[in-house]
């Protein structure tokens, strides 16, 4: 029995091992409960926004500032807190299996309002993109985004090194090739 591989970084976490590897991504309930108050941050916005609505000289309308003012005053806010607000009870939690014996993946994303379940055949897989350190100076951690045969994209950033990274996409691609073969 091969030691199971374990990495983990600021809620998620891999384990591989000879049969598989289970990537997880949590979403803690405390962050959907600091999200949601600050999806009220648009109403003191549309209450100043009437009040210019109300106190406007209507025969007399500067256009570039009534524009300007439904922006900014309406529209962005308007917009920011319906992001927020949709985030913090539709963001997904995300755990995703990869099964070498039965050559299925299993993909769980979880949010309070719904749970959906899919399974995919592991030949399917795809390795979308892997995004290192090296070569992105910007980011500060590899990123490895995987593609499920019906589009979805499932990225993964609980890597500290370019190494760990390049190594589970190896093992990764090892599952694929053992799935393609059994076929």
């Amino acid at each position: 029995m091969v030691n199971p591989i374990f990495l983990q970084k600021s809620g998620e976490f891999i384990v591989s091992n000879e049969n598989g590897m289970r990537y997880e991504r949590k979403f803690p309930f405390w962050i959907r409960l600091f999200l949601l108050p600050w999806s009220l941050l648009c109403i003191p916005f549309i209450l100043f926004y009437l009040g210019l609505v109300q106190s406007t000289d209507w025969a007399n309308t500067p256009i570039l500032g009534a524009i300007f003012a439904t922006f900014g005053f309406m529209i962005l806010p308007l917009g920011f807190s319906a992001m927020i607000l949709w985030y913090a009870l539709f963001g997904d939690a995300v755990d995703l299996k990869l099964n070498a014996q039965s050559g299925e993946i299993t993909l769980q994303r979880k949010s309070p309002f719904r749970n959906r379940l899919t399974r995919y055949p592991l030949a399917s897989l795809q390795i979308y993109k892997v995004e290192l350190e090296s070569d992105y100076p910007v980011y500060d951690a590899a990123i490895v985004t995987l593609r499920m045969s019906d589009g979805i994209k499932v990225r993964i950033g609980a890597f500290f090194r370019d190494e760990e990274a390049i190594s589970w996409v190896q093992e990764v691609r090892k599952l694929i090739a053992g799935a393609s073969e059994g076929i």
